[in-house]
């Protein structure tokens, strides 16, 4: 077994694989939905891994960091087997993967293939989902190509990874200032309180309150009586500094849910996140959301993303 950890675009994160498991991960990626492999050390080192993306049929782009972003470094092979052979000396400590390619300084965050304004428009996509913390680094960047139309200058996978890249690691140095229990946390920790009640508990579930309702059924288990979600706009808005808006409802049983049915979830989640130490604004309408503000929302990112 290799004292590694090893991502790809298909997931989920491999922990130790062996020799053969990484090899056969190298030589297949190309194909859309796995473009790349990540392998960092085990027990984890910050910052210290080695990657590599490719598509179709194409050169590998390998990369290593060593810890500061001016220990980043870049070099390409068309060797699906070179690329092999410095994975796994890399993954045994060894040293010849050092000379083994033609590494050169990498430029982690440049595109200067893009007009300044498409730049400017692509961090604010990439700054929305990392501001909600709930996205991945793949997704977002996967988020960031898919938020121009036919009709815009394309953003490129490799340059939307360059702009996620650069505020990722703005976000992983603001948290380490950041207290140990933060809103988000809160928000967290009173939505499993909820999934503990007999209610069907989701965070950032759906694009929009309709197509949440329509779907929080499938999410329901045995006894739950009722439901609590908020959807991707509200963690926007949330993230933005305009509060968490918090739905509920009940299952109905024959017909429509009654009013009072949904007051009395309303009252359970209500007190669930006041008990968590949240600002709560509802006036017990069960038709009325209910608002958590002031609301500071700081969720840390994905661990392992």
């Amino acid at each position: 077994m290799l004292a590694i950890t090893v991502t790809t675009e298909t997931g989920p994160v491999r922990s130790r694989p062996a020799a053969e498991e990484l090899t056969g991960l190298l030589r297949r990626i190309g194909a859309d939905d796995d473009h790349f492999v990540v392998a960092g050390r085990c027990p984890d080192e910050a910052h210290v891994y080695v990657q590599t993306w490719r598509d179709g049929d194409g050169p590998f782009q390998v990369e290593y960091r060593d810890g500061a972003p001016e220990r980043h470094f870049r070099a390409h092979s068309d060797d699906p087997e070179q690329v092999v052979e410095v994975f796994l000396d890399w993954a045994r400590g060894g040293e010849t993967w050092r000379t083994a390619l033609d590494w050169q300084p990498a430029d982690l965050y440049a595109t200067p293939g893009l007009a300044p304004e498409t730049r400017a428009a692509a961090e604010e996509r990439a700054r929305q989902g990392i501001r909600s913390g709930f996205r991945d680094f793949s997704q977002i960047a996967q988020d960031v190509c898919d938020s121009f139309g036919p009709e815009d200058t394309p953003v490129s996978p490799d340059e939307a990874r360059r702009i996620v890249a650069g505020l990722w690691e703005e976000r992983l140095a603001e948290q380490a200032g950041w207290p140990e229990v933060t809103d988000a946390d809160r928000v967290a920790r009173a939505f499993a309180a909820l999934d503990s009640q007999g209610l069907t508990a989701r965070m950032h579930f759906s694009c929009c309150s309709n197509c949440a309702l329509g779907e929080i059924a499938a999410e329901r288990a045995d006894g739950d009586r009722g439901f609590v979600f908020f959807h991707y706009q509200d963690t926007e808005s949330a993230a933005a500094g305009h509060g968490l808006a918090v739905r509920y409802g009940a299952y109905a049983q024959d017909g429509e849910a009654s009013g009072a049915d949904r007051a009395e979830v309303g009252q359970a989640v209500a007190a669930a996140l006041s008990a968590a130490g949240l600002p709560v604004e509802w006036d017990g309408d069960p038709d009325r959301v209910i608002d958590v503000t002031p609301l500071d929302w700081r969720k840390r990112l994905p661990a392992g993303a």
